[in-house]
């Protein structure tokens, strides 16, 4: 009896050992499978988000930081600068404050390809950051200014490996203006790119001397300069009859150069070109078709 109930004790124990060995090896196996899938989620999860974009940014976030733009001289509205880059590359500037901060493009005269801007403005200190089309840092501007009539500091490559000095000057200011709609004040149907994009071609009809082309895009009757004195063009046959007095070589030269970006508006329209010599854009309704953009003004 005593040898049978040895028996039953000793199976008793093997039994309970296979079970806490079984319960351990499962233990090990369910730890290291779900190891092994949190660690195939997360390699999923890297795999399938979006890579950061490179930016090779040498932006300085404390130097933002640090501009209080509660204190800034820059109202609601369009501001247009001329300037340089190391004394010799001209430059155009248009810059917008926003709530809390700047915003912006630039472009080289001889280029004519926008970067755009960001950064802050405070009492006296603006720093913009430049971004290609990729949104690739490209440089940096670090000014100051006494007035938002002139600013002055140093323009440093997105490398940080070149910097020049640059100074810019107010051209012209448009006031109260929502931001993206600069031309709203004379064009108020027609976006600011539209209204560029026709300057553009009313540009491309004068260097080429599209004589036709322009003449669809005038109202008549309009005033012009031959020979010093004014004189009214009543229809298309007599604007393409007085085209070369009309364009003269100084008026076509300033025409064919200007810039159809940061333009100037006012109530009359949009002008497009340079001082004494311009002409105003602005929106017309003929008589029995739609609204469209036309020359209502030709200063020669």
């Amino acid at each position: 009896m005593k040898k049978i109930i040895a028996i039953i004790v000793t199976l008793a124990v093997i039994l309970t050992g296979c079970s806490s060995e079984k319960k351990s090896v499962n233990d090990t196996v369910t730890k290291n499978v779900s190891s092994t899938n949190n660690e195939q989620s997360q390699s999923q999860a890297a795999n399938t988000a979006k890579p950061p974009k490179e930016t090779n940014s040498n932006t300085d976030s404390s130097l933002l930081d640090n501009i209080d733009t509660t204190k800034s001289p820059f109202e609601k509205g369009y501001y247009d600068y001329q300037g340089t880059i190391n004394k010799d590359i001209s430059v155009q500037m248009s810059v917008y404050p926003l709530e809390k901060g700047m915003v912006g493009s630039y472009f080289y005269e001889n280029q004519r390809k926008e970067l755009k801007l960001k950064g802050k403005a405070g009492a006296k200190d603006i720093v913009l950051y430049e971004y290609d089309e990729t949104g690739k840092n490209t440089g940096s501007f670090k000014g100051a200014m006494k007035t938002v009539d002139k600013i002055q500091g140093t323009w440093i490559s997105g490398d940080n490996k070149i910097s020049y000095p640059f100074t810019l000057s107010l051209k012209s200011i448009l006031p109260g203006v929502e931001y993206g709609k600069r031309y709203s004040v004379a064009v108020g149907t027609e976006s600011d790119q539209a209204i560029e994009n026709f300057v553009s071609t009313i540009q491309s009809y004068v260097v080429n001397d599209n004589k036709k082309q322009l003449a669809e895009q005038v109202k008549y009757p309009i005033n012009v300069k031959i020979n010093d004195k004014v004189i009214k063009i009543e229809n298309k046959d007599d604007f393409i009859k007085n085209y070369d007095k009309i364009f003269h070589s100084e008026y076509k030269k300033v025409i064919s150069k200007a810039f159809a970006k940061y333009m100037f508006a006012n109530w009359q329209g949009v002008m497009f070109g340079t001082g004494s010599y311009n002409m105003w854009i602005n929106e017309v309704t003929p008589s029995g078709s739609n609204s469209k953009l036309m020359i209502t003004a030709i200063n020669n």
